[in-house]
């Protein structure tokens, strides 16, 4: 029977079958000739045929060579192309949708399963920036396998501008929960309201109101200009979407404040009453009397939660 071996085909009865019958005076033996037909069909059929109707049977050996213009890659199984790798697209998640507080996405190829390992991108959708003031779960459903917990690096739940609408955020799934390895927050407005224990804060405008979350620390940046008439021990800033925990009460977090008049600076803050409330608070006068046009210009950095 003929055979491949070593990558060669070879012949049953030999390369000079029929010119050794014709010397020996045989002519055609249908039997002989179908054994030789057969033999040759077979190996024929251990062939890969191009037009794809049957398959490998072991590992392709390419002695070398390139799989070349290959077709992009639809299905888990499929071999990728480099393209495909380079572009990222198996990572790609595309825009998120869902809430905030539980987006949803989807791989495409769609993956079967979550493992350790696992790295995805995707874009925020509108709306979506991470909320709430105080860390509070928020999930990733990818192809509907399930809700898993998007943590930051020191694995703490995400608050308010740990992420925006419209960023690029990429995750590492940890086996349990999905791990934030880049810095998709950024620069947010607020907000604030100014208030003094007693008396009143007027015409009070803010140029500047913006602060940023990366981890757990939160950047400040605030310049007020305001009136006040008469007033009591200290003066509040309210309004920070997220929450900053207490230094000890005391402790120097901005420069102390001048008792000239429109011009001043906080010293001493804290928050109002408790840890955790985004609230800032000065103790550097002994009160406050009626100046006009204040300026207050801070730069900060807090320990979030």
């Amino acid at each position: 029977m003929c055979a491949w071996a070593g990558g060669q085909f070879t012949r049953a009865n030999g390369a000079t079958e029929w010119q050794d019958d014709a010397n020996l005076g045989i002519g055609i033996e249908p039997g002989l000739h179908d054994a030789q037909d057969n033999d040759l069909a077979t190996g024929i059929n251990q062939c890969i045929n191009k037009d794809g109707s049957n398959a490998f049977t072991g590992n392709a050996n390419l002695g070398g060579f390139k799989a070349t213009n290959i077709a992009a890659a639809t299905l888990r199984t499929d071999a990728p192309q480099v393209a495909q790798v380079q572009d990222g697209d198996y990572i790609w998640l595309g825009t998120t949708g869902g809430t905030a507080t539980a987006q949803t996405a989807t791989a495409a190829p769609a993956i079967a399963a979550y493992k350790a390992g696992q790295k995805f991108r995707m874009k925020i959708g509108a709306g979506l920036g991470s909320t709430t003031a105080a860390g509070a779960l928020h999930t990733l459903n990818i192809n509907s396998l399930g809700v898993k917990a998007i943590l930051d690096q020191e694995g703490a739940n995400p608050s308010a501008g740990n992420w925006i609408a419209g960023a690029i955020m990429e995750v590492v799934y940890d086996g349990t929960a999905f791990i934030i390895t880049n810095d998709p927050g950024g620069w947010q407005t607020w907000s604030p309201v100014l208030a003094l224990s007693t008396g009143t804060v007027s015409n009070a405008t803010f140029p500047v109101a913006r602060y940023r979350k990366l981890g757990k620390v939160v950047t400040l940046i605030l310049y007020a200009r305001f009136d006040t008439n008469a007033g009591g021990s200290f003066l509040e800033v309210t309004g920070l979407p997220v929450n900053i925990q207490s230094p000890a009460a005391g402790q120097l977090s901005w420069p102390s404040i001048s008792a000239v008049a429109g011009v001043g600076y906080i010293a001493n803050s804290y928050n109002n009453s408790a840890t955790n409330i985004g609230n800032l608070r000065d103790f550097s006068l002994t009160a406050w009397g009626t100046y006009t046009d204040s300026r207050l210009g801070w730069t900060l950095k807090y320990q979030g939660v």
